[in-house]
């Protein structure tokens, strides 16, 4: 197949990129030219950036592909911009959404994909808005949509429902002893999904007529507690894990725009492998023990970064508040 990847040298795209030359595909990216990345040479790189409607069409506009894997669709606009150039010019688009698009009210677990989408942050709802508008154009440009949590893999960052979010810091903090301040104690479950399952479900999508017009979650094989995902990493390392409970009303009262993070992330693959017989396979500590090596061989700007006086503050506090717990329910 011609397939063209809208990105093509981010954490996520450039896995979409692995996969579809390994597959054997006749790969072209487009991207703002802003990283120096290397790409396999067997792949033809065309620059503009999406913002200028007039470079991205002159770029792509006339071209035939068989497929478009767009990894930076995050708004209406741009999913307007792939419904002008590629209709009646591209057998399938896939759209990498987010599972923040789901509503964080009551709902089922694991997640299905006929949960309500009202999202509560102006990216779940863009992200969800650009979703409904290439559904809505499905005739003229067949549309798949994925939806993935939180992803893993090299490249990537550590952290997830701590206070700190994705952590450069987080292996120094864990080898100083610190405590990592997790949201209700990491007793949220979570479903990473490696990068290498996406660009996967990608690829496998193209391959399933059933999933023109339809959009899926793309979750991990493993739902576990927050803690399990910090213990893994830990152990990786070496050290022990300490954890210190920030509960989550008081997380989203200084913090609202973070709602998404604080809830359950697991989700049903059920009708993924229905429509293209596709479930995820990277094991959740293979992933992470892949970002560690990535990690040590390429330090991230703040890896060594001390704690902030907010955080021993906090940390301070913290504990302070379980011991006294502690003597009154002696």
């Amino acid at each position: 197949m011609r397939v063209l990847i809208i990105g093509g040298t981010g954490f996520l795209s450039s896995a979409l990129v692995e996969a579809a030359v390994a597959e054997g595909h006749d790969v072209t990216i487009l991207t703002r030219g802003q990283r120096p990345v290397e790409v396999p040479s067997a792949v033809r790189r065309l620059t503009a950036d999406r913002q200028d409607e007039a470079a991205f069409r002159a770029a792509v506009g006339g071209q035939r592909f068989d497929a478009v894997l767009d990894a930076i669709c995050y708004t209406p606009q741009h999913a307007q911009q792939n419904i002008e150039v590629f209709a009646g010019q591209v057998g399938r688009l896939v759209m990498i959404s987010t599972d923040f698009v789901y509503t964080v009210g009551p709902r089922p677990l694991p997640i299905p994909e006929e949960t309500p989408r009202d999202a509560p942050t102006d990216y779940g709802r863009n992200k969800a808005a650009a979703e409904d508008r290439l559904l809505a154009a499905n005739d003229r440009l067949p549309v798949t949509i994925l939806r993935p949590p939180h992803v893993i893999g090299a490249g990537g960052l550590f952290g997830t429902g701590s206070l700190q979010g994705r952590d450069a810091a987080l292996p120094a903090r864990l080898r100083r002893g610190e405590p990592i301040l997790l949201l209700d104690g990491g007793a949220l479950l979570i479903q990473p999904v490696d990068r290498a399952d996406i660009a996967a479900a990608s690829l496998a999508v193209l391959k399933a007529p059933a999933t023109a017009g339809q959009a899926y979650n793309m979750a991990g094989p493993q739902a576990v507690p927050t803690r399990r995902y910090y213990e893994i990493i830990a152990d990786i390392l070496g050290v022990e894990l300490r954890v210190a409970c920030l509960p989550s009303e008081v997380y989203l009262a200084a913090y609202p725009e973070r709602v998404s993070f604080a809830r359950h992330r697991v989700y049903s693959h059920d009708k993924l492998f229905r429509d293209a017989g596709f479930r995820p396979a990277r094991p959740l500590e293979a992933s992470l023990r892949e970002m560690w090596a990535w990690l040590e061989a390429n330090p991230p700007a703040g890896a060594d970064a001390p704690a902030t006086e907010t955080e021993k503050a906090l940390l301070a506090l913290l504990a302070e508040r379980d011991a006294r717990a502690l003597e009154l329910l002696r």
